[in-house]
């Protein structure tokens, strides 16, 4: 018997064309009531943080990292610009969806915005979705090759492999 869907983990690379693929997680959330936790993956490059930290020292490197996790965390929480009128979009497009449907208990679908760090992005998706006991992942892979990224060394294809739970890809066309 298929569980409901309760929590849903949308994996974001913070490109403009997650915007399609975020509707089809607050369509999934709001069809099924679920909450959504957004999860941005910082990779972790050993080699260039070393040569980074050789070339500029240890407190350039530091400060660096930081803004990059600040500036990831404001994309997601809308704090600049462009992420607020996506934002914006989102708050329409939730409206839309909730006077269609019975009048929910949150006031929004998103439950949490996480930025993590790692040398794998998808050991990192898939294991946020596991501590965060949500039921499906959602993800965007570009349209045009999607079978031949499928196969190849592409972060889809690692979560595919390693997750325990369903994963929804949004195809979309792009960059």
């Amino acid at each position: 018997m298929v569980q409901p869907t309760k929590n849903i983990l949308f994996a974001s690379d913070l490109t403009v064309n997650m915007k399609q693929v975020f509707e089809h997680a607050a369509t999934l959330a709001v069809t099924q009531d679920a909450d959504i936790i957004v999860l941005h993956v910082m990779e972790e490059t050993p080699h260039s943080e070393k040569q980074i930290r050789m070339a500029f020292g240890e407190d350039f490197y530091k400060n660096l990292k930081a803004e990059h996790r600040e500036g990831a965390r404001n994309i997601l929480i809308g704090k600049n610009v462009d992420a607020l009128k996506i934002r914006q979009a989102i708050a329409g497009f939730f409206e839309g969806a909730r006077q269609n449907n019975e009048p929910s208990q949150h006031n929004s679908l998103i439950k949490k915005i996480l930025v993590a760090e790692g040398r794998s992005i998808a050991d990192e998706i898939t294991s946020t979705a596991t501590e965060e006991n949500c039921d499906l992942i959602v993800m965007g892979c570009k349209q045009q090759g999607l079978f031949a990224e499928a196969m190849g060394d592409h972060v889809v294809r690692k979560v595919l492999k390693r997750s325990q739970v369903p994963v929804f890809i949004v195809p979309f066309s792009g960059e």
